[in-house]
């Protein structure tokens, strides 16, 4: 791997990590009211109170439907609910919905023009305010996302099929709480497909233009964790140990995008999400391997042969096989069955998969062709 080139790294969130972290949850200095984002399955559990009452002295708006893949008009509509209220913080606790939800908030609740949408930001290109975002604190709850340390938030017009990125050098948290208690819980389903996810990550920062040393530094520990990791979670999910480790790679996944974006696994997993409802980390996971490949002859750096030696396997070769194994025993092939992903219904979207804000992130160009054996070889 060459070190011989210009490179950048920059990471302003700060970050605590420890069992039962949550309970340090607090206002930021002279704040009085806050938005509080969640999902409807945090409240169910008694979380939502448990955690919101930790802002002993603050005023909280609660909101707790936010739902998977959140739309435009989903977002709006809070933007609208809370506008005018004095919102001077936004805490989110929550998967990647959740997180990506509180970081166009935290933002669009700076903006006082009501002319402005994210709609005609999305479809006009019309240009953002220069305004600061209020301060959020983001809590994950899946080893998966990264969101808590990443500039980006991912909002979704279904109706449309498309996915849109809000994206600014300083959407990034305030600070980040990362408690693996929280993740004890989640379901089989849930823990796999959002560790793709944190796969994916890894992997897309790595066969990416933008990688640099960090980057994939960060990337080879989250790709060891993941290898290591994931079939004695899957076996033992109440160990908090392996709990630990996940979200530590979500982290390490986070932290490396947030410098490299994501790349072609990205981008062919708008459509499989859009359409055929398939969990983000899974969309963006099954055509790792054959990725990895197809990048490998476009690897005039040796970032992947590098990567794949600090993860502990003696080849970018022996990586694929390996991720495949590890697919195969956490039931990947299972879980696209149950999402219709068969070989015709991911052929069909190939022409869709092309998002230039992603795929030219890719260390190797692919044409339709190249595309569609990719997904010929990830296919049921």
């Amino acid at each position: 791997m060459r070190y011989d080139r210009q490179w950048s790294f920059h990471n302003p969130v700060k970050v605590t990590f420890g069992p039962g972290i949550t309970s340090a949850l607090a206002a930021p200095a002279s704040c009085e009211r806050g938005a509080y984002f969640t999902s409807p399955g945090f409240t169910e559990r008694g979380l939502t109170d448990k955690l919101a009452a930790l802002f002993s002295g603050c005023n909280l708006d609660i909101i707790d439907d936010v739902r998977p893949n959140p739309g435009i008009t989903d977002v709006e509509a809070y933007r609208a609910r809370l506008q005018g209220r004095g919102i001077q913080f936004v805490v989110g606790v929550g998967g990647g919905s959740v997180l990506d939800t509180a970081k166009a908030l935290s933002y669009l609740l700076s903006i006082e023009d009501p002319g402005f949408s994210l709609r005609t930001h999305f479809n006009d290109k019309e240009s953002l305010p220069d305004n600061r975002p209020l301060p959020l604190i983001a809590v994950p709850t899946t080893a998966g996302t990264g969101s808590e340390v990443t500039p980006f938030a991912t909002i979704w017009d279904m109706a449309e099929k498309k996915k849109h990125s809000l994206a600014r050098p300083d959407l990034f948290p305030a600070a980040a709480l990362l408690d693996p208690e929280l993740t004890l819980t989640l379901p089989r389903e849930i823990t796999v497909t959002t560790a793709l996810d944190v796969l994916s990550h890894a992997l897309e920062s790595v066969w990416n233009h933008n990688a640099n040393p960090v980057t994939i530094g960060l990337a080879a520990r989250a790709i060891d964790i993941f290898l290591s990791t994931l079939p004695c979670l899957l076996d033992d999910p109440q160990n908090l140990d392996y709990r630990s480790k996940m979200l530590t790679a979500s982290l390490f996944g986070g932290l490396a995008i947030s410098s490299t974006r994501t790349a072609l696994a990205h981008s062919i997993s708008y459509p499989v999400t859009a359409v055929l409802g398939a969990p983000h980390g899974l969309a963006c996971g099954f055509t790792l391997p054959a990725l990895l490949e197809f990048n490998l002859q476009g690897d005039q750096e040796g970032h992947l042969e590098a990567t794949a030696s600090m993860a502990g396997c003696g080849s970018a070769g022996a990586l694929a096989e390996k991720i495949r194994a590890v697919f195969k025993e956490a039931g990947v092939g299972e879980l696209m069955a149950r999402y219709e992903m068969t070989k015709q219904n991911i052929l069909k979207l190939a022409p869709e998969m092309f998002t230039p804000e992603r795929a030219g992130n890719n260390m190797r160009a692919p044409d339709l062709q190249d595309l569609e054996r990719i997904l010929s070889a990830s296919s049921l």
